[in-house]
C-alpha cells in the first residue's frame, strides 16, 4: 500500500483521538486517615464529650505525612508522638510524649495515651476512626471527624 494514502487516514485518527475527553468518574469520597482533626468520642466503654480545659475544647489526634508525626490533646494534655502505617489498615502509634498538667480525669488521659501505644489497626467508617488492639475485637478508641 502507497505510504502517501495512509497520511491522510493517520492525520484523522489522530485528530479523532486528540478530541477524545477523559470521562470523569467520582469515587466516593473516603474520610482520609491522614491530616484529618479526629475528635475523641470514647476510650474503652467510657464516653469522651470535652477536656478538662473547658467545656468547648474537645480532646484529639491528628497523624500527619510530614515526619510521620502525631499531635494531639488529651483530657488534660498536650501530646505528640510518631507512627507507622503498613498494608491493610495496620497501624503503629508511638507511646506519645505529654505535658505534665495534673487534672480531674487524670485516669482517663493515662488510658487515652496508653491505648494509643497499643493500636495495631485502624477502621475508618462513616466518619469514624476506630483504634483496635491486638487483642480486642471492640475499638480501644474511637474519634469522629471534626466538621469543617
Amino acid at each position: 500500500m502507497n505510504p502517501r494514502r495512509l497520511l491522510p487516514l493517520a492525520f484523522l485518527s489522530a485528530f479523532a483521538l486528540a478530541s477524545c475527553e477523559k470521562e470523569e468518574v467520582t469515587a466516593p469520597t473516603e474520610v482520609p486517615l491522614l491530616a484529618t482533626h479526629w475528635m475523641l468520642a470514647r476510650v474503652d466503654s467510657f464516653p469522651v464529650e470535652v477536656s478538662s480545659y473547658s467545656e468547648t475544647t474537645k480532646s484529639y489526634l491528628e497523624l500527619l505525612d510530614l515526619g510521620k508525626c502525631t499531635v494531639g490533646l488529651g483530657p488534660c494534655n498536650n501530646f505528640s508522638g510518631r507512627f507507622s502505617l503498613g498494608s491493610n489498615g495496620h497501624l503503629s502509634i508511638s507511646p506519645q510524649i505529654s505535658t505534665r498538667v495534673a487534672c480531674p480525669v487524670q485516669e482517663l488521659e493515662t488510658r487515652y495515651l496508653d491505648n494509643l501505644a497499643l493500636t495495631t489497626r485502624y477502621e475508618i467508617s462513616s466518619g469514624e476512626l476506630r483504634l483496635f488492639d491486638a487483642d480486642t475485637a471492640t475499638p480501644r478508641l474511637v474519634f469522629r471527624q471534626a466538621e469543617k
